[in-house]
């Protein structure tokens, strides 16, 4: 019994196996989780989708240049194959920035909804200083998120 999963990196979808998920997603690091099942034979549904979407291969991986709609048809029939698996996302990381003697601005978290990026920041103290102001937020229109 294994895992069949369908991820996204950049403009590329890679339709993989493994028997360790976890270890394999940190590895890979994806984008995008689009689908993982759980099922006894899962190499006979990969190479099923292999098939269904040679021509859109990248020569010699596992990656491919699916469309959205072929990505979705690739996802619906591992749903339909085995039992769909949550792969929890990891918290972001925080990020420190020092301003000035005694000032650290830590972005806690990012968020995109509707076309707005939103950007939690909190003003930290050091030991010997008092916060000047509480924990500062904004939100911005955007096209799209980007990370630094």
């Amino acid at each position: 019994m294994g895992f069949l999963y369908i991820i996204k990196r950049k403009a590329l979808t890679k339709i993989g196996i493994t028997v360790d998920i976890r270890r394999r997603m940190n590895e890979l690091k994806p984008d995008t989780v689009c689908q993982i099942v759980k099922l006894p034979r899962e190499r006979e549904l990969e190479k099923k989708l292999h098939r269904l979407f040679a021509d859109k291969r990248l020569p010699g991986s596992e990656y491919f240049f699916l469309s959205w709609a072929e990505r979705r048809r690739a996802c619906s029939l591992a749903r339909r194959a085995g039992k769909t698996v949550r792969f929890p996302r990891q918290a972001p990381a925080r990020t420190h920035w020092t301003m000035s003697p005694g000032m650290t601005l830590e972005i806690c978290g990012v968020g995109l909804a509707v076309g707005v990026a939103a950007v939690l920041i909190i003003q930290s103290r050091t030991p010997n200083m008092q916060p000047q102001q509480g924990p500062v937020s904004f939100a911005a229109p955007a096209k799209s998120l980007v990370s630094v």
